[in-house]
């Protein structure tokens, strides 16, 4: 798969530059997982794939499409990394009804109309403050069905905030669970290692649901 990755990119607000325009070492843990997952094709194969905080790069959206048999990638984050969204699609050789780029803060929507399959998210549990927002965004995703309604997947490198992270979400109605954990060199410094999370997320059924 091809990586355009645009140094360049700034909040307009503050001037400071967007880090998530970068690939990251959690994209890659979470597209390897979930060809490694056998359990995996079966959700996408077909699916329309919502990356929430999906960056500059989106591989894991991306990559769904284009090697693991989804039918669509929704890729969102901010404004200003949009065009690098696009760019990667496009690198990659997705259409754009293959792959839809579109702003998405958390705690905001989507169309109701809109039916996501499955939810990926990577490096996005870092700070507790955040995750209402977020999981009431995902709330707005989230579907139940026959096939099993929304599922997600979510990587993060392993740090003292992730836990906290879930708490919180999980406060909001959320299951998360570790279903897988490796160590690897880091992309920006290959000397040093950390270590990486594969998360399965869920909302929790309510009773009598």
């Amino acid at each position: 798969m091809a990586v355009v990755e645009r140094d360049g990119t700034h909040d307009p607000a503050t001037g400071r530059v967007l880090t998530g325009s970068w690939l990251w070492d959690s994209s890659l843990v979470l597209a390897s997982h979930l060809a490694a997952d056998d359990s995996a094709p079966l959700r996408l194969r077909g699916a329309t794939v919502l990356e929430l905080g999906a960056g500059g790069t989106g591989l894991p959206g991306i990559a769904a499409v284009a090697c693991l048999g989804a039918a669509r990638c929704v890729l969102t984050d901010v404004r200003a990394l949009l065009p690098g969204l696009r760019a990667n699609a496009d690198a990659n050789g997705l259409t754009a009804a293959q792959a839809d780029v579109r702003e998405l803060r958390w705690g905001d929507q989507l169309e109701h109309q809109l039916r996501v399959d499955v939810v990926l998210m990577s490096d996005v549990f870092y700070d507790p403050v955040d995750m209402p927002a977020m999981a009431a965004t995902l709330r707005g995703l989230w579907r139940d069905g026959a096939d099993g309604g929304t599922v997600g997947w979510a990587s993060s490198e392993v740090r003292d905030s992730v836990q906290d992270c879930m708490d919180v979400l999980r406060e909001h109605g959320f299951e998360v669970a570790e279903v897988d954990r490796l160590t690897r060199p880091l992309l920006r410094d290959p000397d040093q290692t950390a270590a990486f999370a594969v998360y399965r997320v869920s909302l929790r059924r309510e009773e009598g649901s």
